[in-house]
Formats: structure tokens, sequence, C-alpha cells
């Protein structure tokens, strides 16, 4: 329990982190394009992009906004590639093999990127996962690539 507190703490500081460089990013490219801009309009575009620096309010603001952002999480148990005669001839009670043995890890996918790998278990009558190995930067990537879907929106 303890653990998980410790994780979400470092990964809600990482994901502050994150923020704020996908924060200033955002505000070199728009000084980019106020230096392309004739003279007369520069400087009080560039002074606009000085006073916009969010502070750790704001930051804890747009936080709590992100951790409501919904995702897509995939469990891929296996894959198979079959016939299209072999499909149209399955009904009730068919069995296709997969790919994977019984004791792989399966993999699994946020927004279809691979994360982390796991273990499926039985949690009362339905199937959980349990986290056996995280990709860091991939997940780094799914987090940056879904702040910046949300934020054109």
């Amino acid at each position: 329990m303890e653990e998980e507190k410790k994780e979400e703490e470092i990964s809600q500081e990482e994901l502050a982190k994150q923020w704020e460089e996908a924060i200033s990013k955002q505000k070199e490219e728009e000084a980019k394009e106020v230096a392309e801009k004739p003279e007369g309009d520069q400087k009080e575009e560039v002074q606009e992009v000085k006073a916009q620096k969010p502070t750790g309010e704001d930051l804890s603001r747009i936080l709590e906004r992100i951790m409501d952002i919904p995702l897509n999480v995939e469990v891929v148990v296996g894959s198979a590639v079959i016939q299209i005669r072999d499909l149209l001839n399955m009904g009730p009670g068919s069995v296709f093999e997969l790919d994977r043995e019984t004791t792989e890890p399966v993999d699994i996918k946020v927004n279809g990127k691979l994360i982390a790998k796991g273990e499926l278990v039985v949690v009362g009558e339905r199937f959980g996962v349990r986290i056996t190995e995280i990709y860091t930067e991939e997940r780094k990537s799914v987090f940056r690539d879904t702040i910046q879907e949300s934020l054109k929106k």
C-alpha cells in the first residue's frame, strides 16, 4: 500500500515535470512565431508570452484536470492468423489457438502503445492483470501524446 502511494507521488511529480517541459516547449514555439512577425508586433507578444508562465497553483489545477482524461487500456492475451474460410466456419464452441503459452506474460497497452507486461489473475469472478514490468519511456510518451491531444480539443 505504501509502495503504491510512493509510486503515485513519484508519478505525479514526474507528470508535473513533464507538464512544465511541455509548457516551456510551447512557449519557445510561440516566441519563434513572434520573432517571425513584423518588428512593431514583436514587443507586445513577447511580453505576453513571458507573463503567461504558470504558477504552482496553475500546475496543480491543470494536473487535476489531466487526471480525469480517460485512457483506453488493452490487455493482449495473444493473437492468431486465420483464413477467412476458418473464420466463416466458426460458431459457438469453436476454439482456435493463440500464439502464446499460458505461462507467458500478457501485453498491457494504453492508447495502443505497449507500456507494460503482466500476468492474468482471477479476482472474484472476473479477470484482472498483475503488472510485472513497466516500460517507463513508453508510459511517458503515452502521457505526452494524451496531453497534446487533449490540448487540441
